[in-house]
């Protein structure tokens, strides 16, 4: 049976056993072990790799490259899963908001599952699983406290000996390579909302550009959101009827949003990162979507890169 924590602990032990070949700190904080991937630490392109892999919870395969996107070649992140919904939606959906005093993050990772971090999808999942170590990746610019650490020990009912957290800011290679690398998980979560039975979804194929790094966490934030809302590209395998999926594979990318065509990148340094909370949420969503019909041999595409909008996002703040 398996076990999302102790596979993504596999992942974590190797780096744990060589920080230097990732340029990653580790430390022990409240009894925890913290791998440090671009707070204080440089990380690098192997630790977002290897951190994009321990959100899928060991159940994805990441890997990069480059691609033109017109007069600008980037390096994209390529990833696939044939556990679409334990390793998107349990795991690597970042669905746990962690604040402790003046610490802030958004919590992903098998972790949650043993938090249950939102309930309603586990819930939905029907799954849960026993553990005696919890694996989880914060999206934070701070390091976490003790009192995060009790806080994340209480939620998951795991001590803290056996908690290993990883963290990166957004403003940090490792950090801008796991947002693109959640490129599946936005289809698929879109899905979900929109109340389609992910269910149905048996495997899940996606590619994204990386954003550049802007030494500006908020403006990261923005980038790396812009990234997969305007040159995010998904290809989903469902086994379902060829009018149920014709019924929502236009409601799924970005382009279905009347805020479409909003740059994150400028809207958030402009207001701030409440602004997140004010757009229209079905705007947060890959750039285009395939799907193939295994029940069929029927294949459905819905909306496109904007090369125009990504190119944009990359440039700024340069005109």
């Amino acid at each position: 049976m398996i076990n999302i924590n102790r596979l993504a602990y596999e992942i974590a032990s190797q780096m744990i056993s060589s920080p230097s070949t990732y340029n990653i700190n580790i430390c022990s904080i409240g009894g925890s072990t913290v791998l440090d991937l671009g707070v204080k630490a440089l990380g690098g392109v192997s630790a977002g790799v290897e951190l994009s892999k321990i959100c899928l919870g060991g159940l994805g395969d990441v890997k990069l490259s480059l691609r033109r996107y017109g007069d600008l070649m980037l390096p994209v992140v390529e990833l696939y899963t044939d556990h679409p919904l334990k390793a998107c939606i349990a795991s690597q959906l970042a669905g746990w908001k962690i604040k402790v005093g003046n610490f802030f993050g958004m919590g992903s990772g098998p972790a949650r599952i043993l938090a249950r971090k939102p309930p309603e999808i586990y819930d939905y999942l029907g799954y849960s699983e026993d553990s005696d170590l919890a694996i989880l990746a914060i999206e934070t610019n701070k390091m976490p406290s003790e009192d995060v650490i009790e806080y994340v020990s209480k939620e998951t009912e795991i001590e803290s000996s056996s908690i290993y957290i990883l963290i990166a800011s957004t403003d940090s290679i490792a950090g801008s390579i796991q947002v693109s690398a959640r490129v599946v998980e936005t289809a698929i979560y879109k899905l979900y909302v929109l109340g389609y039975d992910i269910k149905n979804i048996v495997a899940g194929y996606g590619l994204c550009p990386i954003s550049p790094i802007y030494p500006d966490p908020l403006i990261m934030i923005g980038k790396t959101n812009d990234m997969l809302l305007y040159g995010g590209e998904v290809v989903l395998y469902i086994a379902d009827d060829d009018s149920k999926i014709q019924e929502y594979i236009n409601l799924v990318p970005s382009s279905s949003s009347k805020d479409y065509g909003v740059l994150i990148t400028e809207k958030i340094k402009e207001i701030g990162p409440e602004f997140l909370y004010k757009v229209d949420s079905k705007l947060f969503a890959p750039a285009s979507i395939t799907v193939n019909n295994l029940m069929t041999g029927s294949v459905f595409k819905a909306g496109d890169v904007n090369l125009t909008l990504l190119r944009k996002a990359i440039l700024y703040p340069s005109k």
